[in-house]
């Protein structure tokens, strides 16, 4: 009896199979780069925003004046965040007149609040929600920090240091990624990353 010779080539089931999990894992390749690019571009801007808040803070120590963070959207509608020195009612540079009572619940630029200096803007992407360190500022006396709730009246000298990290998470789902810790008396902030095993005791906020 004749035995059937071996098919030479593949058929065409065989080639749209093949094509078929090749596409699978391109779009695992992809959605993987996705992923990948989406955290290097979150690392870069908390590396920023911590650099920032340094910035705050030095500029408020050197200065004499109070300079606060700012969270805003840019014209394209993307949020940035900057710090901003603010002005003073008085001819002197700090004190109880200090900052302008225009500025207290106005960003700069905006009912009638008119900045000292602004630094520039840095980039928030969308996957990080960082509302929580809007108005969070640095008083122009060695740079001790206050902290209100956002809207309300912010760089008091009767005002209150932040009572406990400011928490930066990721907005699609609200889990906490980093928290920005103030230090109560000298206002130097330290950005803890709350993602790392094991858990720093400073993420166990509320």
């Amino acid at each position: 009896m004749k035995t059937r010779r071996a098919r030479a080539g593949i058929t065409t089931l065989e080639i749209l199979v093949t094509v078929a999990i090749a596409g699978v894992f391109a779009s695992m390749a992809v959605m993987n780069m996705d992923i990948v690019k989406r955290r290097q571009s979150e690392r870069n801007a908390l590396r920023e925003i911590s650099s920032l808040a340094n910035q705050a803070r030095t500029y408020a120590r050197t200065s004499q004046y109070p300079v606060r963070l700012s969270v805003a959207a840019n014209s394209m509608g993307a949020t940035v965040l900057r710090w901003e020195q603010l002005p003073c009612d008085t001819a002197h540079r700090w004190g109880d007149a200090c900052p302008a009572t225009a500025c207290l619940t106005n960003a700069c630029g905006k009912g009638g609040c008119e900045c000292v200096a602004q630094g520039e803007a840095i980039s928030i992407p969308a996957t990080l929600d960082v509302s929580a360190l809007d108005g969070l500022c640095w008083l122009g006396r060695g740079g001790a920090p206050r902290h209100q709730t956002p809207g309300s009246a912010t760089c008091q000298a009767t005002g209150n240091p932040p009572q406990k990290p400011l928490r930066i998470t990721q907005s699609q789902n609200g889990k906490l990624d980093h928290v920005l810790q103030v230090d109560g008396l000298t206002g130097k902030p330290r950005m803890v990353d709350c993602t790392q095993q094991p858990v720093d005791p400073t993420c166990n906020i509320n």
